[in-house]
């Protein structure tokens, strides 16, 4: 597999709306990272010869020392060659940010950032529960820059309750200014276990309703257009030549090989992810015990996992090699639904490629649904 990520499953502190698997306490930190670069080695032959993309998430992968991350290059490099053209991702909260740090990231040959800003509004922060303020966010990336880093992202949320009462047009112009070459922008979800869902079942959280949020996504989607950054994928926007690398292999149905609690990987045949239990995952690995469960996939998982992730991006999907996966039954099903939503205005055909309406990106999920094959 030539595309890898590795979860770091720590953070300082829980935010409000995340529900990633993570752990505020770092008292397992350096044998959970012998246990990453275990894994590793178990899994020396799933590697490609060379890798084409790294990405370090998690969590808080800013957290480790660089100690952590000599062991865990070292180890991925006995197995796989990481060439000049590899895309080497790792994500940054911007309360961590320091020179120094960011300098060590560039001499182990990171070469992205991604940077977890959410907002660029104060009150936001604090009511989303982050670390960090607007000056540390807009200092980070100036460090970024002034250490070399031409390439990074910013995640940014958008749908947020009409009570915060925030300007998103103007966060959005204070993106922009900030000259990222990517923009990842989410919609606000109410996650199971998460804080947001805790106020939300006490009626004290209420969700954005449909109409507001199309609003706001056309808007984010129109301002960033006129401003050089065009969306390949629902949530994520760039300069041309930017694209998300490792990203774009996953909305491409390529295999991937995921290392640490909780990550999932992917061969085209079978799907599987580890315990997201950092506990129990060091002691199966330590134990040389099984640390994951596996699905092998079928014809009806394949055709429903292309259609769910080719929809959320611009191309869309290869209509012929999509219908491949079908029989006359399904495919005759499947024509019926795609003319009415071509009729209805949500999809549109382009080249051979099914593609949602550019106004209508964010119902590609309800979109995908209404195509699965059930039985």
């Amino acid at each position: 597999m030539r595309s890898v990520y590795i979860h770091i499953p720590f953070c300082l502190q829980a935010c409000h709306y995340c529900d990633f698997h993570f752990s505020t306490t770092l008292k397992l930190k350096d044998v959970l990272v012998d246990a990453i670069i275990k894994e590793i080695t178990i899994r020396k032959k799933e590697f490609n010869k060379v890798i084409n993309s790294l990405y370090i998430g998690g969590g808080t992968p800013s957290i480790l020392q660089n100690i952590d991350y000599i062991k865990i290059f070292n180890a991925i490099k006995q197995h796989s060659s990481i060439s000049s053209s590899t895309e080497i991702t790792l994500e940054i909260n911007p309360e961590d940010a320091t020179k120094e740090k960011l300098s060590f990231y560039r001499s182990l040959g990171v070469n992205r950032l991604s940077i977890g800003a959410q907002s660029l509004n104060n009150k936001v922060l604090k009511w989303m529960n982050r670390a960090h303020d607007k000056k540390q966010i807009i200092k980070s990336v100036e460090l970024s820059k002034s250490v070399g880093f031409s390439n990074y992202n910013i995640d940014f949320i958008y749908g947020l309750p009409l009570s915060i009462n925030r300007n998103l047009e103007e966060e959005i112009n204070e993106l922009i200014s900030l000259e990222p070459n990517h923009l990842s922008c989410y919609h606000l979800t109410i996650e199971k276990g998460t804080y947001f869902n805790h106020l939300k079942s006490k009626s004290k959280l209420e969700e954005l309703n449909d109409e507001n949020s199309e609003k706001e996504f056309n808007q984010i989607r129109s301002i960033l257009k006129e401003n050089g950054l065009y969306q390949y994928e629902i949530s994520n926007y760039c300069k041309s030549g930017s694209e998300s690398i490792h990203n774009s292999n996953y909305w491409n149905n390529e295999p991937y090989i995921g290392i640490g609690p909780s990550a999932h990987s992917y061969d085209k045949t079978n799907r599987r992810w580890n315990i997201s239990n950092n506990p129990i995952y060091i002691k199966r690995i330590m134990e040389n015990d099984c640390f994951y469960e596996l699905e092998e996939l079928n014809k009806k998982d394949m055709f429903n996992e292309c259609v769910l992730l080719g929809l959320r991006t611009s191309k869309g999907l290869f209509l012929e090699k999509i219908k491949g996966l079908l029989n006359k039954e399904q495919q005759l099903l499947f024509n019926n639904q795609m003319n009415q939503f071509l009729k209805d205005g949500l999809l549109e055909l382009t080249d051979g490629y099914l593609h949602m309406a550019k106004k209508k990106r964010l119902l590609a999920e309800y979109v995908s649904r209404e195509f699965f094959i059930i039985k």
